[in-house]
């Protein structure tokens, strides 16, 4: 498989954006726009763990051309058709960057699983006054459900 076709194939395993509809079978009330930054949020969680499985199981000189080839997909299909919230993609680097460098420090540094990592992605939301206190538990589930970790891992070793 080329760098292209493994970057298609984890675009491709990502789960799409949530509809207002998707969040409420759920039982997360949300609008519009907090859909946006619901799957905001959820983009971030599933390419950090995109990223790291990339890191894990594929050879260094693939990994920049996977992850740049990734990256515009996301792009192209989740940004520019506005799933994404407010702001540009180029203002989302930012954000992106600091989400990846949390969870890493939590993972490798206190040790936390996975579950726990989608544990904090929904307090983040909390905190941010994205989903109401209620809502806290119905979406880890969701971001259980939303975010495979282990899934990624698996595609990779197939494509490694």
């Amino acid at each position: 498989m080329t760098p292209t076709q493994a970057a298609a194939a984890l675009f491709n395993a990502m789960p799409q954006p949530l509809t207002v509809s998707q969040l409420e079978e759920y039982g997360v009330e949300a609008s519009e726009s907090t859909s946006g930054q619901i799957a905001r949020e959820i983009l971030s969680l599933n390419l950090y763990w995109i990223l790291a499985a990339v890191d894990a199981h594929i050879p260094t000189k693939y990994r920049a051309a996977i992850t740049e080839g990734l990256l515009e997909s996301v792009r192209k299909a989740w940004w520019e058709s506005g799933w994404c919230g407010a702001g540009t993609w180029d203002e989302y680097q930012p954000e992106l960057n600091d989400r990846q460098a949390h969870y890493a420090r939590l993972i490798d540094q206190e040790g936390i699983n996975p579950m726990g990592v989608c544990a904090e992605t929904a307090s983040l939301m909390e905190d941010q006054g994205i989903i109401s206190p209620e809502d806290r538990a119905k979406l880890l589930v969701l971001l259980i459900d939303y975010a495979p970790a282990s899934e990624y891992g698996k595609l990779l070793e197939e494509v490694g």
